[in-house]
């Protein structure tokens, strides 16, 4: 039996000169709900609905001790958040209207697993690396080489 039972929140920091402009890329850009935190954590950073139903959270943390000058957003480290959307082309679209440079991926798929998904990534304003998804199609659905 797993000890997880399942993922409650995702936490990503930006640099304290980031948190407006991170604000908005999450709240405004990628649509979330902007939920108030709790009284016991302060108010810098932002607390974020995810998803209603499971119930999850993103947490926008500000980085103590840091500045955009400390971080290498061009960086190749791999560990990212992953997001699927309901429309790839019109989710990119909006990235691209906004100005967010598309970092392009190929398609993730198993043909063991049945499944078959387009992405491609971006980078909030405090360079973290998130995935973006289409549903899960079925892997027969798409020619494979």
């Amino acid at each position: 039996m797993a000890l997880i039972k399942r993922v409650d929140h995702l936490n990503v920091q930006v640099p304290p000169e980031k948190e407006d402009e991170a604000k908005v890329f999450y709240g405004d850009l990628m649509g979330l709900k902007p939920l108030k935190k709790p009284d016991s954590l302060g108010p810098a950073g932002g607390h974020f609905c995810l998803s209603e139903e499971p119930w999850y959270e993103l947490h926008l943390g500000i980085a103590r001790g840091t500045s955009v000058a400390d971080i290498d957003i061009q960086n190749k480290l791999r560990n990212h958040l992953a997001f699927q959307v309901d429309d790839l082309a019109d989710a990119r679209a909006r990235f691209v209207a906004a100005g967010v440079e598309i970092i392009e991926a190929g398609a993730a798929y198993s043909e063991e697993r049945g499944f078959h998904q387009e992405r491609f990534f971006v980078r909030d304003p405090g360079g973290n690396l998130l995935e973006i998804l289409e549903p899960r199609r079925a892997y027969d659905a798409v020619p494979h080489p």
